[in-house]
């Protein structure tokens, strides 16, 4: 065997034991800042074989660490991986993302095992821009007024904001570039649209400008703009139902005049007079 054959077997055992002896290696990746809203991408690779797994555990790092989400990986042919996750109810401040529970044809391996170029540990900071913009539309409207979203970004001046809405039953709306316009004031630019919306319910207006995602702002659409009408409802009154009785007929009585002292006195002496006058008559015949 010639000495330069030799060194290059000498060479790739040396390899393969360091190989052996450095273990199995995971790297992971993420962005050093993520603005709150914006998934955290964290990328990786691998030499785990496939059907291994392990978690991916994100951190929130402000005083002691609390565990804020977990996604498992399972490693594939490729060897390399993606994971997102939802910062759109995070607080701004530092966070990190850990290699957790390593496991490979049944056994449990520890950072320790992993060979020495692996990277488990990547820290994050989570940043919120949500503040810049002033929302000035209400927020509950009523369907009848479509969806008004106006409001004021600090420092835009005359620029373009671009806004996606989203609702229930898996409604979409945009992007839609809105022109914002500077105040006399200061550098703050004014912006407004009316976004039609199919029914009532809870949306979100995504807005961002060219250095990316700024924040979520809910809205509240309710039912229909009806007309209040006053119903006046009757006092309750008490009817009086008249019942009739036939009146009976009684028939009348005549009442005769009593003679008056007058007419009783004639009346006597008329007799006395006419007994006198019949006496004589009598008396002249004899």
């Amino acid at each position: 065997m010639k000495r330069y054959q030799f060194f290059f077997l000498c060479l790739t055992l040396l390899i393969c034991a360091t190989g052996i002896v450095q273990g199995y290696i995971i790297t992971i990746d993420t962005p050093k800042s993520v603005i709150k809203g914006s998934p955290l991408l964290v990328t990786g690779t691998t030499t785990f074989p496939e059907d291994s797994y392990f978690d991916l555990v994100l951190f929130y790092s402000k005083y002691t660490a609390g565990e804020v989400a977990r996604t498992r990986v399972i490693v594939d042919k490729t060897q390399a991986f993606r994971v997102d996750f939802d910062t759109r109810h995070l607080e701004r401040g530092q966070y990190k993302v850990e290699v957790h529970n390593i496991v490979s044809d049944n056994e449990m391996f520890v950072e320790r095992q992993l060979g020495s170029s692996s990277i488990v540990r990547r820290i994050i900071q989570i940043t919120d821009r949500s503040d810049e913009i002033s929302i000035t539309s209400p927020g509950t409207q009523p369907l009848s007024q479509a969806l008004t979203i106006s409001g004021r970004m600090r420092g835009i001046g005359d620029g373009v904001l671009t806004i996606r809405v989203f609702g229930p039953g898996d409604y979409t709306y945009g992007p839609e570039q809105v022109i914002t316009r500077k105040g006399f004031a200061d550098n703050s630019g004014d912006f407004s649209t009316t976004v039609p919306v199919p029914s009532p319910g809870e949306y979100l207006a995504s807005i961002s400008d060219k250095n990316g995602f700024i924040g979520e702002y809910q809205f509240t659409i309710t039912g229909a703009e009806t007309k209040e009408t006053e119903i006046i409802t009757p006092a309750p009154t008490i009817e009086t139902i008249a019942t009739t009785v036939p009146a009976t007929t009684i028939p009348e009585t005549p009442v005769l005049p009593s003679p008056t002292k007058t007419q009783a006195s004639s009346g006597f002496l008329a007799g006395i007079l006419g007994l006198v006058c019949f006496i004589l008559i009598i008396g002249t015949k004899r």
